[in-house]
């Protein structure tokens, strides 16, 4: 049965009002977060990408210094934050509580940094509950794209909120706790996907990962890019050294693609996961401009779903 998909179509996706993008680190997972985010906010859109790294990944790509505790906006219609868990927390007491006299009087960063460190998750939580914010609370934006962390700590982030519950502890950290999950667990609002690349150990990472996403994580699984896929070699001087390197390297990447399609159809509750193929477009090493993300996304190679069992 063809279960294909046309190679642009991400309107299921991008109907959420939270994307969130995860992937082992290195093969391009802010990359795909802007070109998503560009692409929709040149469809007229308002898009909020947020971070939560040590070095801000996405304002470079525009041309623009690394941000840090403030949101940039770094094309019409489309904003970048990169946070970090003390202002997070200034943030939440002042804009979520409407506390900022209480914040001024007894909190202060060593203070702050030792309120979280003292409880396990709390930063966690809180991070998860600034996308509940920027989504539900304070929608200035359309769409969020989240950023977020590579798979490695990707999944404690997405289990922390059952962890805090569990702890039997009450109060309003709980209560924000619930309410957290049952917002990241609303299937209309919210979707996780994940990037690979066409590698065997990547492939194998991500296979291993894809079922516990699933099983444990409140969001949904919509999906995965695999990214950096290659042109097949040209015919010419195929008998030359450089052109029979070049044939080897693609036919390993087939093979981690087959490998990726046939471990998603092995597993019942992944075999109908779309696949996006997008092509390896190197390093970038000029600021991108407009249309970047579109010809990026829509250039994918025939977009299959893994369901395809013929």
């Amino acid at each position: 049965m063809d279960n294909t998909l046309a190679s642009h179509d991400y309107s299921a996706l991008l109907a959420k009002k939270l994307v969130i993008i995860t992937g082992k680190g290195g093969i391009g997972k802010s990359l795909i977060a802007t070109a998503l985010g560009q692409m929709v906010a040149e469809s007229g859109r308002r898009v909020l990408i947020i971070q939560n790294a040590a070095l801000d990944q996405i304002c470079p790509l525009f041309g623009l210094p690394s941000t840090y505790d403030k949101v940039v906006t770094v094309q019409s219609g489309l904003d970048v934050l990169n946070i970090d868990s003390v202002a997070n927390f200034r943030d939440y007491i002042v804009e979520h509580l409407g506390q900022r006299r209480l914040y001024d009087t007894v909190f202060s960063n060593r203070v702050v940094k030792s309120l979280i460190n003292a409880v396990p998750g709390w930063a966690d939580v809180m991070l998860l509950g600034r996308l509940l914010f920027e989504c539900e609370l304070r929608p200035k934006h359309d769409l969020v794209i989240f950023d977020g962390p590579a798979s490695g700590h990707f999944l404690n982030l997405m289990t922390t909120p059952d962890s805090v519950i569990n702890m039997g502890l009450g109060g309003p950290m709980v209560k924000e706790t619930v309410r957290v999950k049952e917002f990241l667990s609303d299937k209309s609002k919210c979707c996780n996907v994940v990037v690979t690349v066409p590698e065997e150990l990547v492939v194998s990472e991500c296979l291993d990962f894809l079922p516990k996403l699933h099983a444990r994580a409140p969001v949904t699984l919509a999906g995965v890019f695999l990214n950096k896929t290659l042109v097949p070699p040209t015919e010419v001087a195929k008998s030359s050294p450089a052109s029979e390197y070049a044939h080897r390297i693609h036919a390993a990447a087939a093979e981690a693609t087959a490998m990726l399609h046939q471990g998603l159809v092995a597993s019942p509750d992944l075999a109908t996961l779309p696949i996006w193929s997008l092509p390896d477009v190197g390093f970038i090493r000029e600021p991108i401009a407009p249309g970047f993300g579109r010809q990026l996304l829509t250039a994918a190679n025939p977009t299959r779903s893994s369901g395809d069992r013929a």
